[in-house]
C-alpha cells in the first residue's frame, strides 16, 4: 500500500469511528501481489453459537497484536478470519429455539429444517463478526469464511474422495462414544470425566462373586473375567457356569486376560463387550457373544425385559430390589471413580456399537510425528511437541460420521434406500472389515434418479482440519512444485496459529495430519497454545456455574484498549490465569488510567507546545522514513537528559521487539507501560519543562515512537493520539516499526 503524508488532522469521535476509518481505507487487506514479505496468521474458527467469550477475546487480541506489529515491520499481513458451522453444539442451540416456538426436526423435516438453520446462522452470524470488530481485529473481512461455504465444501470432498479411492475410509459397525441428548457419536477427546461417589455392586455369578459399577448392563454379560496370573481363580478358567439373571438363568463361561486389574473388587468382572471399550476388545480376543443392552436414546433394549425403555440410571433403581430379592446382589460400598460425560452437554456417555464411517490414519500419524520429531513446526510450550505426538502414536482410527443435519453430509450415495447401510456383518469380525457398500458411490451432487444420500454429516472436525488449506483455496487454486501443492506468493505454510490446550488433539494434531498428507507440507510454523483463563477454584467459566466473565463488560466499563492490555498480563505460552470480575476491573482501572496518562502526555507535548519551539528533520519527512530517526537537526541543542531519553528509547525498541519476536506480549506490554509512565513521563517530561523549547523535538520523537510500539496493544487510543501530529501518515497502521 502506498504511504502518503497527511497534514490534516482526523478527529474521532468513537472506537466504532476509528474501525470504521481502518476498514474503509482497506489497512487490513492483504496483497498477494506484493513485493512485501508475507505473514500470516489463521484465527481459530470460533463456533457459530453468537457469544465470543473471555478466551476468545484473550486469543483475538494476542493475534491481532502479532499482526499489527508484523505491518509496521513490513509485512504483507494476512489475518484471516473465519467461524466454524459446529454441528453439535450448533444443533443444540437450535433446537432450544425451535422447542420455544413447538418445533422440532421431526416436525419440521430435513428440508425445512435446514431452511430454518440458516436463517438462524445469519442471525447469530452477525453477532461473532460484531464481536470481533467491538475488539479491533485487524482481519481481512474480504477473504472471511464460514466452514459450509462452497470453496471449504469442495476441499471437504476432494478429502473424503482421496481418502475412499485410496482406501483409507471405510463404513461398519464398532464401539464409539455415544452421547444420547445431542444423539450422536463423538471422540475419545471430546469427552471430559467428572469424578463421581457412587456404589460399587457385588453380584453373584454361580460359585464366583464380581463387582461392578453397573448392574443394568448385566444383560448384556457374555463371559466372566480375570487376570491369568490371579492365583486364585486359575482353576475356574475355561470353565462354563450357571448363573442367576433378572431374565431367568444363564450359562457363562470365564476367560483369563491381561485387561482384568486384580485388584479391582474381587479380581472378577463381568464382560459386557457392546458397552464397554475394554470388554469390547476382550470379546473380539476370546470371540465372544455382542449384546446390545443400551440404545442410542440411553434406554434399555428390549432384552432387558420389563426394564426395557427405561433410562440407565432409572433401570439400575428399579432393578436393585429384585436383585437383592433373589440373592443376586450381596452388598453395596461407596465408590469414587471417573465418569464419562459429553464435554458440550455433560450428559453422560454412553459406549454403544453404532455403524459409523471411519479414517483410518495410521500412516498419516506416522508422517505427522515425523515432521514435529524434525522440529519443522515450532511449538510454544515446547513441551506441546511431546504431548502430541505420543497421542498420534496411540491414535485409533478416526470416526468421522455423526447422526446430525448440520454439517457437510457425507458424499456418498446408494441406489435405493435398503442399502445405506452396509451388509450384516457378525459385531466381533468388525476390525476386520473392509467397510465398503455395494453399489455405493462417492459424489459431491446426487448421480441421478433413483439415489439417495448418506444421512449422516461429517465430524465438524473433518473440515477444520482442513482450514489451513480450504481458508487459502485448496484444491482448486493450488498447483504442483516440485512434488508439492503450492500457491503463488503463498501464505502457505501459516506463519502463526494459536489456539487452547484443550482441542490440541481434536484440532491442531489433525491439521498436521492432513496437511502433510495432502500437501507434503506443514500446515503452519509457529503453534502458540495459550493459557486457560478459569475463576479463583481453577473452574472453567461456563453458564451453569455462573462464573463467566463477559468481554463486553470490560469494554463497555474500561474500552477496549484497556480491555486488551489487561488480558496480555495472561497471554503466557500455556500458563492458565486465575481471574474474577474484581482482578480485571482493577487491571482494567489501571490500563483506563494508563490510556488517560498518554492523552495527557500528548496534550502537554504537542498542544500545549511553546510558540517557537523546534520541530526536528525528522518529522518532516515521513514519506523518506527519516521519522523514525532521532532528532538530528542542527538547530536541536541535546544534552545529557535528552541523550539518556534517547538511548533509553533504543534499548527499549530493542527489548520490545525482541518481547514480540519471541511472542512474549506481555513482558512487551509491561515494558512500553513501565517506560512511558514512569522514565519518560515522571522523570524526562518533568526535567523538561525548565528547558521546553529546547527538548520539544525530543518530546515529540519519544513520544511518537512510543505510541508507534503500542499500536499492536492499543490499537484505538494510539490512532486517535496519532493524528494530532502536525505531520504523520494517513494512519499509525501505515508507520514504520522503530529501529534503535
Amino acid at each position: 500500500m502506498k504511504q502518503k503524508t497527511q497534514l490534516k488532522n482526523k478527529s474521532f469521535k468513537s472506537e466504532s469511528e476509528i474501525y470504521g476509518f481502518w476498514e474503509s481505507e482497506k489497512f487490513f487487506s492483504a496483497d498477494l501481489q506484493s513485493s512485501k514479505k508475507p505473514f500470516s496468521l489463521l484465527i481459530p474458527p470460533p463456533n457459530l453459537t453468537g457469544e465470543l467469550h473471555l478466551g476468545h477475546a484473550m486469543q483475538h487480541s494476542i493475534l491481532d497484536a502479532l499482526a499489527r506489529f508484523k505491518r509496521l515491520q513490513g509485512f504483507d499481513v494476512l489475518l484471516l478470519p473465519g467461524v466454524d458451522h459446529a454441528g453439535i453444539q450448533f444443533e443444540a442451540t437450535f433446537e432450544k429455539k425451535l422447542s420455544k416456538e413447538n418445533l422440532s426436526k421431526q416436525k419440521l423435516g430435513r428440508e425445512k429444517w435446514l431452511e430454518k438453520a440458516w436463517e438462524f446462522k445469519e442471525e447469530i452470524y452477525k453477532s461473532v463478526s460484531g464481536s470481533w470488530r467491538m475488539l479491533g481485529l485487524s482481519a481481512d473481512w474480504d477473504r472471511e469464511v464460514f466452514t459450509l461455504d462452497e470453496g471449504p465444501k469442495k476441499a471437504v470432498f476432494e478429502a473424503f474422495k482421496s481418502f475412499y479411492d485410496a482406501g483409507l475410509i471405510y463404513k461398519g459397525p464398532y464401539i464409539v462414544q455415544w452421547c444420547p441428548k445431542d444423539r450422536t457419536a463423538i471422540e475419545d477427546v471430546e469427552v471430559e470425566y467428572e469424578e463421581r461417589k457412587e456404589k460399587l455392586y457385588y453380584l453373584k455369578y454361580g460359585p464366583l462373586t464380581l463387582a461392578t459399577t453397573r448392574p443394568e448392563t448385566k444383560f448384556g454379560d457374555t463371559a466372566m473375567a480375570v487376570n491369568p496370573k490371579d492365583e486364585r481363580y486359575k482353576d475356574y478358567v475355561g470353565k462354563e457356569f450357571e448363573i442367576d439373571t433378572l431374565a431367568g438363568k444363564k450359562k457363562m463361561r470365564v476367560v483369563a486376560d491381561d485387561a482384568v486389574d486384580p485388584e479391582f473388587g474381587t479380581g472378577v468382572v463381568k464382560v459386557t463387550p457392546a458397552h464397554d471399550f475394554a470388554d469390547y476388545q476382550m470379546g473380539i480376543r476370546h470371540n465372544l457373544p455382542i449384546v446390545q443392552v443400551i440404545n442410542k436414546e440411553g434406554k434399555l433394549t428390549d432384552v432387558a425385559g420389563k426394564y426395557a425403555g427405561m433410562k440407565v440410571q432409572e433401570a439400575r433403581e428399579a432393578m436393585l430390589p429384585e436383585l437383592k430379592e433373589k440373592g443376586i446382589l450381596i452388598k453395596e460400598e461407596e465408590y469414587a471413580h471417573n465418569v464419562a460425560v459429553c464435554e458440550r452437554c455433560k450428559s453422560v456417555v454412553e459406549p454403544i456399537i453404532s455403524e459409523e464411517w471411519f479414517v483410518k490414519v495410521g500412516d498419516l500419524a506416522k508422517a505427522a510425528i515425523k515432521v514435529i520429531n524434525a522440529s519443522k513446526i515450532n511449538f510454544l510450550p515446547k513441551n506441546y511437541a511431546r504431548i502430541i505426538t505420543d497421542w498420534l502414536e496411540n491414535i485409533h482410527d478416526w470416526c468421522i460420521s455423526r447422526s446430525l443435519w448440520w454439517g457437510h453430509r457425507i458424499p456418498v450415495w446408494y441406489p435405493s434406500t435398503s442399502l445405506r447401510t452396509s451388509p450384516s456383518t457378525p459385531l466381533r469380525q468388525a476390525q476386520g472389515r473392509s467397510g465398503q457398500v455395494a453399489d455405493m458411490k462417492v459424489s459431491l451432487d446426487s448421480p441421478g434418479e433413483g439415489w439417495v444420500q448418506d444421512e449422516q454429516v461429517l465430524d465438524t472436525w473433518f473440515s477444520s482440519g482442513l482450514w489451513p488449506m480450504s481458508t487459502l483455496g485448496w484444491p482448486e487454486k493450488w498447483k504442483m512444485v516440485n512434488g508439492k501443492l503450492k500457491i503463488e506468493n503463498s501464505y502457505f505454510p501459516w506463519d502463526f496459529e494459536i489456539s487452547a490446550p484443550e482441542i490440541k488433539f481434536l484440532w491442531i494434531a489433525r491439521m498436521i495430519m492432513l496437511s502433510v498428507h495432502f500437501t507434503g507440507n506443514i500446515p503452519f510454523k509457529i503453534m502458540f497454545f495459550h493459557g486457560m483463563l478459569r475463576d479463583l477454584e481453577g473452574r472453567k467459566f461456563s453458564k451453569s456455574l455462573g462464573n463467566g466473565i463477559e468481554p463486553a463488560y470490560l469494554i463497555d466499563k474500561w474500552g477496549v484498549d484497556a480491555t486488551r492490555m489487561a488480558l496480555y498480563t495472561y497471554s503466557v505460552p500455556g500458563r492458565d490465569g486465575r481471574v474474577s470480575k474484581a482482578i480485571l476491573d482493577e487491571r482494567g482501572k489501571n490500563y483506563r488510567n494508563f490510556a488517560t496518562k498518554l492523552k495527557n502526555i500528548t496534550k502537554f507535548i504537542l498542544e500545549l507546545k511553546p510558540n517557537g519551539s523546534t520541530r526536528h528533520s525528522g518529522l518532516s519527512r515521513v514519506d523518506s522514513g527519516v521519522a523514525q530517526k532521532a532528532p538530528q537537526n542542527d538547530n536541536v541543542k541535546m544534552n545529557t537528559d535528552d541523550e539518556k531519553m534517547v538511548a533509553d528509547l533504543d534499548a527499549l525498541v530493542k527489548q520490545v521487539t525482541k518481547h514480540l519476536e519471541n511472542i512474549d506480549l506481555h513482558l512487551a506490554a509491561e515494558a512500553i507501560y513501565e517506560f512511558t509512565w514512569h522514565k519518560f513521563a515522571d522523570v524526562y517530561i518533568e526535567k523538561s519543562k525548565a528547558r521546553r523549547a529546547e527538548a520539544q523535538p525530543v518530546l515529540e520523537y519519544v513520544l511518537k515512537q512510543l505510541l508507534i510500539m503500542l499500536h499492536p496493544f492499543m490499537p484505538f487510543v494510539t490512532e486517535e493520539l496519532y493524528q494530532k501530529f502536525e505531520v504523520k501518515r494517513e494512519s499509525i497502521m501505515e508507520e514504520t516499526w522503530p529501529s534503535a
